[in-house]
């Protein structure tokens, strides 16, 4: 039998004259069906005393609780498959709660002769009339990230953004939770999120796969919703690097620079988008792991507070309490400020709130599991720090939920980030641990590619090609596990970088040369709409025998549309065909295309000399018949005589 929760009422915490009722709906799943069919809800009258307590209830470990109220009956009859909706109330002091704190229950289904079919378990928290507790401090991190969606500037790769900006999507949920409460925020967000946003609503539209699409309504309205959410009452802004970077996979395959051009992209990028305020000075990587390079990687990059998994910052003192999250190491010279989110509480948020009875669960869980933060050491005031998974897709009541309940549970007290990072340090040590990470293979493709597009980029002025970025994009912490994706994105962004390269060109094929020495004008052509470039030729001969080619150094500013010429002198030394590699240059003298353009030489050397052979011929001929007609008239004028 399966038995979801659909509510629990009161909502948050239960006082001394409260009635418990919990509601929920049952499915029989087995072969045969059922008669008489009950639900029975158990609880205790003692409260949990530890966090590891309440984990291992939550997993299932141990019995339901002692105490059980009467059972109630719901049906008369489920057959196979059948499904029933049910309730189940009983007075809070009839449960004999007696102190602060967090208290198992279930409730179970069970069949005409009293055997349980199945059950749910969940939490409450008491909190009765009289007490007060030390609340403890609780800050907020809120992310809101995705995935890339484009490859180049202007190249989308799908169309998966759109609905998820629109009204009921998932990036839509997240800025209007978080914006209809008065809980602070600090809102984590990936600059290349709303650069992609941007783009898409352009005036001009955008373009996905060379389909053109019209300016998106819903990218505009997101934009303007988040502008105005980020700017609230003690909310604050953290970038990530552009396109969420996975840095300790860059900083183990010695690319922890492109973190560092990542981390001043996305300042650039906000603070063009109005989003201005927001620095690298707060970093979070992904999944809350790191190891010296990362750290490394991120102070270089200008972080000077680094927010990781509890996992990572354990206490190390022995403590029997959740301590502050606050620990200090020197990295790379540079004083660091290192800040444990809950990882506890990040895993009960990451858990599935769409599926039936999934954010009652949910709810539950996070209202016992900061009750017990608190009760752990009741007169002790602490502070903790939450954030959901990096790419949170939560129900929306779910979302508001947690942020409301931090408000107005009374074991809580919402603060800003920056409370959390001004608290002592409480004895956490920095113990380094590694995750899952892009793989070598993978990065080894993307630095090729990026060492590519530098080149390229290198004979613009200014140096803006529209492929920047799209490095950044192929690096995210998105293809963590998703390396097909991530591939693709990749593919896409070569593709369009060769066919950029591919615009910039020589346009001569061939030419034909008579003689032995010879001059042809070379034009060279700068195909792309956009960017002013900035070319060298060099020209050189494959058979320095045959065909001699005068040496060429010419720069060329080639505005997007023009052309221009670079005269070539040649000396040929034989007859035939030779071949003149043509290959284009960066200013400081570097090949930047696939290869040398190949321009055929017919060379016919022996003009001169055959010019030269008919012209002797001629004049031989022309003496030979000079000399005939003498003889003629000698010989007629010795006749004439006689």
């Amino acid at each position: 039998m399966d038995v979801k929760l659909a509510s629990i009422r009161p909502g948050g915490y239960l006082r001394a004259n409260s009635t418990l009722r919990v509601t929920g709906r049952m499915v029989n799943q087995s072969e045969s069906g059922y008669q008489r069919v009950s639900v029975r809800l158990r609880f205790s009258s003692q409260p949990m005393t530890s966090r590891g307590e309440l984990e291992a209830y939550a997993d299932g470990k141990g019995p339901d609780p002692a105490r059980a109220g009467q059972p109630r009956l719901v049906t008369a009859s489920l057959p196979v498959g059948g499904q029933q909706s049910w309730s189940v109330s009983l007075p809070v002091r009839q449960m004999g709660l007696g102190t602060f704190g967090v208290y198992p229950i279930s409730v179970e289904t069970l069949s005409a002769a009293g055997t349980v079919l199945g059950h749910v378990r969940t939490f409450v928290t008491y909190y009765p009339v009289g007490i007060a507790p030390q609340r403890t401090k609780v800050a907020w991190v809120w992310p809101v990230i995705d995935q890339p969606h484009r490859a180049d500037d202007s190249t989308f790769v799908d169309d998966g953004l759109e609905r998820q900006l629109g009204s009921g999507g998932r990036l839509s949920n997240l800025v209007t939770a978080a914006a209809r409460t008065t809980t602070p925020v600090s809102w984590l967000i990936d600059p290349s999120l709303v650069d992609d946003a941007t783009r898409m609503g352009d005036t001009d539209g955008y373009r996905i796969k060379g389909t053109a699409r019209p300016q998106s309504v819903a990218a505009n309205d997101w934009l303007r919703s988040l502008h105005s959410a980020v700017t609230g009452a003690g909310d604050h802004l953290i970038a990530t690097p552009y396109a969420d970077p996975d840095v300790m996979a860059l900083a183990q395959r010695g690319m922890g620079d492109d973190v560092k051009l990542a981390a001043q992209e996305g300042t650039r990028t906000l603070a063009a988008a109005n989003l201005g305020g927001a620095t690298p000075v707060v970093a979070m990587p992904p999944d809350g792991l790191a190891d010296q390079p990362t750290l490394s990687a991120l102070v270089a990059g200008g972080s000077r507070t680094v927010l990781l998994s509890s996992s990572v910052l354990p206490d190390s003192r022995g403590a029997t309490y959740t301590v502050d999250p606050v620990a200090h190491k020197t990295v790379s010279g540079t004083n660091v400020k290192l800040l444990a989110y809950d990882d506890t509480l990040r895993k009960i948020l990451g858990t599935s709130t769409t599926e039936p009875g999934g954010t009652v669960i949910a709810e539950q869980r996070f209202l016992a599991e900061t009750a017990m933060i608190t009760n752990e050491a009741p007169q002790k005031p602490r502070t903790i720090v939450i954030t959901p998974p990096r790419r949170w897709n939560p129900s929306p009541a779910f979302a508001k939920a947690v942020l409301n309940y931090t408000a107005k549970a009374p074991w809580m007290q919402a603060v800003p980030l920056g409370a959390a990072e001004n608290t002592p340090p409480a004895g956490r040590a920095f113990q380094a641990q590694k995750g899952s990470v892009l793989s070598k293979n993978y990065l080894r493709q993307v630095r090729d590619l990026r060492n590519r597009i530098r080149l390229f980029t290198s004979i613009f002025t200014p140096a803006t090609s529209g492929f920047t970025l799209g490095v950044a994009r192929t690096e995210s912490s998105a293809w963590n596990g998703q390396s097909r994706r991530g591939a693709r994105l990749r593919d896409t962004l070569t593709d369009e970088l060769d066919r950029d390269i591919g615009k910039i060109k020589v346009l001569n094929d061939g030419i034909t040369m008579a003689g032995k020495s010879g001059r042809t004008a070379i034009t060279i052509s700068n195909g792309l709409d956009h960017g002013t470039v900035v070319v060298r030729l060099r020209a050189y001969s494959q058979n320095k025998t045959r065909l001699r080619v005068d040496s060429v150094d010419r720069t060329l500013q080639l505005e997007p549309g023009h052309k221009d010429q670079v005269t070539l002198d040649m000396k040929a030394s034989a007859n035939g065909i030779a071949y003149i590699n043509l290959e284009l240059l960066t200013p400081d003298g570097r090949p930047f295309g696939t290869g040398p353009h190949v321009l055929h030489v017919r060379t016919t050397a022996y003009g001169r000399t055959a010019l030269l052979i008919t012209g002797v011929s001629l004049a031989v001929l022309f003496v030979g018949v000079a000399i005939r007609v003498v003889r003629r008239r000698a010989e007629r004028a010795e006749e004439s005589v006689e």
